[in-house]
């Protein structure tokens, strides 16, 4: 991907911020942007300079993502990823857009070594000569992945390396600390922009967020054309997309993005969830051999789903449910069960032949109140109900233990990012909550590493039992979606008139936002806000103004090409902090003025202390 001869000088300071590690790219790495600064000796070599898919790209320049570590847990289900090149519908609006095989054919290998990590020895077709392919079966009888919202390794850093008061060292401390010794800090990065939104789509589609349509908060986008004087209703006002929520909506006017236009969930996600894959048989099987079908047939895992929010529709969504599934909600901790495009479930809830379908099931645990938080209660509160979530996944475990069964479980707790969103990376209450679910963490691994404590079903226990037993074969997964930043009162910029009088929309606010703001001009004004951007210091020193072609061109949105679809959402700029400064709305500059609250936690951008997340791999062999 080749920028143009006249890259603005923001796209230059970008490049040299990546080169120094003050920034962190999602998927590149430090050095391959420092090299490509490098002095230029000829044409070739300037026309390259900072061209990610040039020969001079190297396998070392290539770090872990989260969407690896997506589509690696895909591979252990047994769904192919989507891969980023782009087809003859689905095409990138760039037109000097060329994919490069080396960095495909790196990502590809590095997902499969960390499908073999997680998912143990591979079950291969006598047949199969690519000893590479991700359409085998993987053999660990149980995958369980923990993802804590906003617990980056700074938080990891800041709240299990000790007590600054304690005469211990900080290496001592961070020793001691379950997380800090099984953790691999530098392997993982969070996808652009470090949010929910757009890293939990990527964990249901296995897709970047360019490709997958939800690359941030209340993106706005319509459908249908307008003409003069026409009242289709086709040709809808333009929607902010809320997508965490109750339901999908429009964040302006409160009604359902179906109400505005988009019929379907799959107008508004571009990527299919690859849980929805499972319930057909995957295309590799249909010219596979009879082994390797009924080999993968027979290993298809029950999908265990563990978190406050299942039955709202983004939760729906991304289990692989269409808008028209009708499907059961389940009470606190209790399970319900569907299968998907299979209308033969038993009613007593007992599996039948794993040929006919793959099993769903959901648990719902408790949420803390918001008025809770900064409270001990608050923390004591998030702490309890993770500890239900982990009782919830070890009663699934054993329940498939006992027939024999395959699982992927993945439990989700908006924990430690609620608290840090109200009170800060460095308040006390923040640090109880990871200390505390790292406690049930470590709880729940000692279970797993005694197979008859499992199946006896008293998992309330901070020990486990004194009679030896055989571990049980899972292989858990502890993560994050991105990390966090403490935003001080006068952190919080508000953008001035003479910059909103060029705008339409400014995707901005303090909690994230803001951070990656995304601006949408009026027409032909782009240039001007350009011009006035630079003009206004506190703007142009503590923001890159990015045209979206430039993030494109970057790969900050990931190294495929981009839907179109996806475009329209992002505007014409991203204004991506370089530090604390973080852009708020004029509602919110009022609003934490009025505020006994002197900090919020905020995220969104690329700092290292947001786009470092942890890889904590728990295997059998390290009880």
């Amino acid at each position: 991907m080749m920028p143009t001869p006249d890259s603005s000088t923001d796209a230059d300071r970008l490049r040299s911020l990546l080169a120094s590690g003050k920034l962190m790219h999602p998927y590149l790495s430090s050095q391959h942007f420092a090299r490509q600064s490098e002095p230029k000796t000829t044409t070739d070599d300037i026309n390259s300079a900072v061209d990610v898919d040039v020969d001079a790209f190297c396998s070392d320049d290539v770090r872990d993502n989260f969407v690896d570590l997506a589509a690696s847990l895909s591979i252990c289900c047994g769904v192919s990823p989507p891969n980023n090149s782009a087809s003859e519908d689905d095409s990138s609006f760039l037109q000097n857009f060329v994919s490069n095989e080396h960095l495909e054919r790196e990502v590809q290998l590095r997902r499969l070594r960390l499908a073999s990590e997680i998912g143990g020895n591979t079950v291969k077709d006598d047949d199969d000569d690519n000893e590479n392919s991700n359409n085998n079966v993987y053999e660990r009888r149980h995958i369980v992945l923990i993802l804590c919202d906003g617990m980056g390794n700074s938080i990891l850093q800041n709240t299990l390396s000790g007590d600054p008061s304690s005469s211990s060292s900080s290496s001592d401390t961070s020793m001691s600390s379950f997380f800090m010794r099984n953790n691999q800090p530098s392997r993982l990065r969070a996808v652009f922009p470090s949010t929910t939104p757009a890293a939990l789509t990527t964990l249901a589609t296995a897709a970047w967020p360019g490709r997958h349509g939800m690359p941030g908060w209340n993106l706005r986008d319509k459908k249908g054309c307008d003409f003069p004087g026409s009242q289709d209703a086709a040709a809808s006002q333009p929607v902010q997309l809320l997508v965490l929520s109750d339901h999908i909506r429009d964040a302006r006017s409160g009604k359902h993005a179906s109400e505005m236009g988009f019929e379907s969930w799959d107008d508004v996600f571009l990527e299919v969830p690859w849980a929805r894959k499972l319930s057909s048989e995957p295309e590799h099987l249909k010219s596979a051999s009879e082994k390797t079908k009924r080999t993968q047939t027979n290993n298809r895992r029950r999908m265990i789903y563990v978190n406050a929010y299942n039955g709202d529709d983004y939760q729906n969504w991304s289990q692989g449910a269409n808008n028209e599934d009708k499907r059961k909600q389940s009470d606190a901790t209790d399970f319900s069960a569907w299968f998907i495009g299979d209308d033969n479930a038993q009613k007593d809830g007992t599996i039948p032949p794993r040929s006919h379908s793959t099993l769903f099931e959901t648990a719902t645990i408790e949420e803390t109140a918001f008025e809770t938080l900064g409270k001990p209660e608050g923390s004591m509160a998030a702490v309890e109900y993770f500890r239900q979530g982990i009782n919830v996944a070890l009663g699934s475990i054993a329940k498939a233990e006992k027939h024999g069964e395959s699982t992927f479980v993945y439990l989700y707790t908006a924990h430690p990012d609620k608290h840090m969103h109200a009170l800060g990376v460095e308040h006390e209450e923040v640090r109880k909550v990871v200390r505390g679910i790292e406690g049930e963490v470590e709880r729940f691994w000692r279970v797993l590493g005694n197979r008859e404590t499992l199946l006896s079903g008293d998992y309330d226990v901070d020990e486990s039992n004194s009679y030896e037993s055989s571990a049980v074969d899972a292989a858990v997964v502890v993560t994050a979606d991105h990390g966090h930043i403490t935003v001080y009162e006068n952190d919080m910029v508000e953008l001035p008139k003479n910059i909103l009088d060029l705008l339409e929309y400014a995707c901005i606010g303090v909690h994230g936002k803001g951070r990656h703001g995304y601006l949408h001009c009026r027409a032909g004004l782009q240039s001007q806000l350009q011009q006035r951007w630079q003009a206004n210091s506190e703007l142009s020193e503590n923001f890159l103004l990015l045209t979206i072609e430039e993030t494109i061109e970057h790969g900050l949105f990931g190294p495929g090409c981009m839907r179109l679809k996806v475009r329209p959402r992002l505007g014409d700029f991203v204004a991506v902090s370089l530090g604390r400064k973080t852009l708020v709305s004029p509602s919110e500059v009022e609003r934490f003025k009025e505020s006994s609250c002197q900090c919020q936690g905020a995220h969104g951008s690329l700092l290292p202390e947001e786009m470092s997340i942890p890889l904590i791999l728990l295997l059998p062999d390290s009880h």
